[in-house]
């Protein structure tokens, strides 16, 4: 066995033992947060507590990746590397054929590192989305069941029906007696907008996401001395559809949104922008 072969073999067995760790953890969390709102009588904060540790687990193992590279795998080329040219020259030989080969293996190993780091990074990205989303609608259905009958005019007593979008107290007249009455949603509900309204607006626009996200790992990726295949412009042209969708996502929740709907996308466009894009 050479030695490049044994480098290569022993990457990716580690980059193997990475994502198998990786995947443990989600399926870890796959068997616990689902129930875990029932199981605390529905407060957010136990859910939120046990996601920032899977979180922070997850993100250790994707940057383990990047360290390791850094700190021994790339050595590890760069010792055989200069083994080999010692060899070259004391035979007399030329160096050039084996500098081509030895960087096109070289950057062959570490593009896989990169590759399965985005991978897990988007592969993490979807998980809490869609776990986050999924229990912001069990809350909400859990509201909805906790209201169901209680609001009756406070004058006639007559039942009055809970809007759908009932995440803030509002006001109703009873089509009775005329009087006007104010629907106090409760802590669950109220919970419900701060905990969950996020992610289920993102979950409707993870298609636009990843359309953004895909062009700016593209654009990222541009060496300055190459010609752009993908410009500034066009990552903000996704990023702006995505915006959209999801900005309109959280007003079909709570049609208040709509009052600031022009100010957040105009602000969110402006960070990517400046701080992202380095652009003004």
């Amino acid at each position: 066995m050479n030695t490049t072969t044994d480098l290569q073999q022993r990457w990716d067995a580690f980059l193997f033992k990475i994502h198998e760790r990786f995947q443990e953890i989600l399926s870890q969390a796959a068997a616990i947060l689902p129930e875990l709102l029932d199981y605390q009588q529905f407060d957010t904060i136990p859910f939120s507590n046990a996601w920032t540790g899977i979180n922070a687990q997850s993100k250790e193992l994707i940057a383990k990746i990047d360290a390791t590279w850094q700190n021994t795998v790339s050595p590890g080329w760069e010792t055989w590397r200069n083994e080999e040219e010692d060899r070259l020259n004391d035979a007399g030989q030329e160096m050039e054929h084996f500098h081509l080969q030895f960087y096109e293996s070289y950057y062959r190993e570490q593009e896989k590192g990169k590759k399965l780091m985005l991978q897990l990074e988007k592969d993490l990205r979807n998980y809490e989305v869609k776990t986050f989303a999924a229990a912001g609608r069990k809350l909400a259905a859990k509201a909805h069941e906790v209201l169901s009958g209680e609001f009756s005019c406070s004058q006639c007593q007559a039942p009055l029906p809970v809007a759908t979008n009932f995440y803030r107290s509002y006001y109703q007249v009873c089509q009775y007696c005329q009087t006007t009455n104010t629907f106090e949603p409760g802590s669950i509900a109220r919970m419900t907008e701060h905990f969950a309204l996020d992610p289920i607006a993102e979950e409707q626009a993870l298609d636009q996401y990843w359309k953004y996200w895909e062009l700016l790992q593209q654009y990222s990726a541009q060496r300055e001395e190459d010609e752009a295949a993908i410009t500034a412009d066009e990552v903000l042209a996704a990023y702006t559809n995505y915006i959209e969708v999801y900005l309109k996502a959280r007003i079909n929740m709570i049609p208040v949104y709509q009052e600031r709907y022009e100010a957040d996308k105009k602000a969110k466009i402006a960070w990517l922008s400046k701080y992202t894009l380095c652009i003004s």
